[in-house]
């Protein structure tokens, strides 16, 4: 790219680097994502005037198989609200297919609607307590 002088270079973090601490994603999960915005922030202003353009994609809940690791995962009524795999997807090519002149740094997407993630994060916290098993 460098020789080039041109390139993308896309990652895709989540909002639970910013900031750091999701409940439901926990704490190294957070961090890593939050560890992940500050490179590619950092590699922004390396690259960017050999022509290379940095975007990180902080995608909130997105229905995919990693949910099923939570203490609760989602049922299928949550899961219906959430992103789907090709809404990060379309913003990964909107950012890649912008002319050379445009970058976009960083995009933060969500659900349109919110849903209550009350129980979700009570079980989050509970882990670890004896005896605790979430329901």
């Amino acid at each position: 790219m460098i020789a080039r002088k041109s390139g993308t270079i896309v990652t895709v973090s989540s909002v639970a680097g910013r900031p750091p601490g999701s409940l439901l994603g926990g704490a190294p999960y957070g961090a890593a994502k939050a560890g992940l915005l500050n490179l590619m922030q950092h590699l922004h202003s390396v690259v960017r005037s050999y022509g290379i353009r940095t975007t990180t994609i902080l995608p909130a809940e997105v229905d995919t198989p990693v949910l099923d690791r939570r203490p609760i995962p989602p049922d299928a009524a949550a899961r219906a609200m959430m992103m789907k795999p090709e809404d990060v997807a379309a913003a990964i090519l909107f950012c890649v297919t912008l002319p050379a002149r445009t970058v976009i740094q960083e995009i933060v997407m969500s659900p349109t609607a919110p849903r209550d993630q009350s129980r979700e994060v009570e079980a989050a916290l509970r882990l670890g307590e004896p005896g605790y098993r979430p329901t």
